[in-house]
């Protein structure tokens, strides 16, 4: 779920409804939405994101707590678990809040944009409005 985090900031915030796939095969990850792709791969804990438009990140977790160091500032900055609930602070100046309720994360964030993720087998499948 760390990545699809991620790669939600990447969608612009729109009035019309967007949605996105992930799959995860072996220890990478495949994502896409609305003609942007990436890949995560996880080496132990750090997780390295490479984007189609050129973005990427980095990831490394201590605990509950997420760090992420990348390209641009929409993807930079670290999460905070608590329970099933996950508090992100963005450099971006964005806030958001992850939580997983029953087979369902919501995933709210400070500029209006809202997603709901559910996973089948290997593969999430998110809709964002």
């Amino acid at each position: 779920m760390p990545l699809l985090l991620i790669f939600l900031l990447l969608i612009p915030s729109v009035a019309i409804a967007q949605s996105s796939t992930s799959t995860d095969i072996g220890n990478t990850t495949f994502y896409n939405s609305n003609g942007r792709s990436g890949t995560r791969q996880s080496i132990g804990d750090t997780d390295f994101y490479n984007f189609s438009d050129g973005s990427s990140t980095t990831r490394n977790r201590i605990g509950n707590t997420d760090f992420y160091s990348g390209s641009k500032p929409s993807l930079s900055g670290s999460t905070n678990q608590i329970g099933n609930t996950t508090f992100g602070t963005w450099q971006d100046g964005t806030t958001s809040t992850h939580q997983s309720i029953g087979g369902t994360t919501f995933h709210n964030y400070s500029n209006g944009k809202s997603c709901a993720s559910n996973r089948v087998g290997s593969t999430t499948f998110t809709n964002c409005y």
